[in-house]
């Protein structure tokens, strides 16, 4: 990778905001200084649902990190509003619990993705990474789509322009025609 690339590459990477949510002030502190370490800026943290959901909604970070067992509001109520506020809002679930009943209720809520602990911050990159460009693309086809949509329309108001400009000139020239004629 080339210079350019890599400061370009480094610049997406700044430019992801994450919250962090877990009951454990220790593994809030730890992940959010690993996070920032990868170059992704810590916007948030919160130590149980309720306030995960407010700073959410503050906040709008690119990457939520959340914890599912908590002991007030847990990951599963506050995927659940999180989801209500932005249905393809990214959130990555990181937990010990491995009970496939908790993993089935977590893909019903439409997880990123889920992450056990303990965790390797490569992993988390690698997923987070992949989650925010996937939504660039999708971000990015919707943009030029409606790029599309408004050179179409761009295309048909002055087709609509000319026609309006070419009839004008016709009752011009009908006028002066008729004044000729009179």
């Amino acid at each position: 990778m080339g210079d350019f690339d890599r400061l370009a590459h480094e610049k997406d990477r700044a430019e992801i905001t994450a919250m962090v949510v877990d009951d454990d002030r220790d593994t809030v502190d730890v992940l959010s200084y690993l996070l920032q370490i990868k170059g992704i800026s810590v916007v948030g943290v919160g130590y149980n649902g309720s306030e995960a959901v407010k700073i959410y909604k503050e906040r709008r970070p690119d990457v939520v990190f959340l914890d599912v067992l908590m002991e007030r509001r847990d990951g599963f109520y506050t995927l659940e509003k999180i989801r209500e506020i932005q249905h393809d809002a990214i959130v990555i679930l990181i937990t010990a619990d491995v009970i496939p009943q908790t993993r089935e209720r977590l893909e019903k809520l439409y997880a990123s993705a889920i992450i056990y602990k303990p965790y390797d911050i490569n992993e988390v990159m690698d997923t987070t990474n992949k989650l925010v460009v996937k939504l660039k693309q999708k971000l990015s086809g919707e943009i030029n789509y409606k790029k599309a949509v408004l050179k179409k329309l761009n295309q048909i108001l002055e087709n609509r322009q000319h026609e309006s400009d070419t009839s004008k000139l016709r009752l011009l020239q009908y006028l002066h025609d008729r004044e000729k004629l009179v």
